[in-house]
């Protein structure tokens, strides 16, 4: 064997596990940016969600209150009638 067999028998496969190694290497940062796009796509969303309910959560409230007020005043409206 000769050197310049040695050196293909060594440098082919060498050469081999480097450019599967950078190829790897940006497949797993190209995953990597699709997964943070994906997750703040995701963030966005729940942000909406998260406003949409606080202002259902707000009426909802404001609603109650106010059949609250209402029953309030029936009560108070009974009472008087029957002198309590």
């Amino acid at each position: 064997m000769n050197n310049t067999q040695l050196y293909l028998t060594i440098g082919i496969p060498t050469l081999t596990v480097i450019l599967a190694w950078l190829s790897n290497r940006s497949d797993i940062n190209r995953l990597n940016d699709k997964m943070d796009r994906l997750g703040d796509t995701l963030r966005g969303e729940i942000d909406k969600m998260g406003n949409s309910l606080r202002a259902e959560m707000i009426a909802f409230r404001r609603e109650v209150h106010e059949d609250l007020l209402m029953l309030h005043e029936r009560v108070v409206k009974v009472e008087t009638r029957q002198g309590l």
